[in-house]
């Protein structure tokens, strides 16, 4: 986990390809899940989250999280996002839209 002086924490992921989707797993602990807000423009997906408590790393205190990445498609499409929610880590699914079930 990378963390910045300003104390935004950039989570880790994985990210499965599907013939239909991706979804992306992102490790949040502690994320308030109130304030999740997930966004996706030009194939860019950015997710956002405070922190339940401020947790102190070295001399840094973090308290939101922070991850901005790129859908891996050749192909310029529409997506639609969803967020699963679930114990554990956050699971976003995006579908092309000409592709969703």
């Amino acid at each position: 986990m990378r963390i910045s002086p300003n104390g935004k924490a950039e989570p880790l992921h994985s990210l499965f390809e599907f013939p239909d989707r991706y979804e992306i797993l992102i490790d949040m602990p502690l994320a308030d899940e109130g304030t999740l807000s997930v966004t996706l423009y030009k194939r860019v997906l950015k997710v956002r989250a405070l922190l339940r408590e401020t947790i102190k790393i070295g001399e840094i205190e973090v308290r939101e999280y922070i991850k901005i990445l790129k859908i891996p498609d050749e192909v310029e499409e529409e997506y639609e996002v969803e967020v699963v929610e679930r114990e554990g880590p956050i699971v976003v699914v995006v579908f092309p839209k000409a592709g969703r079930p």
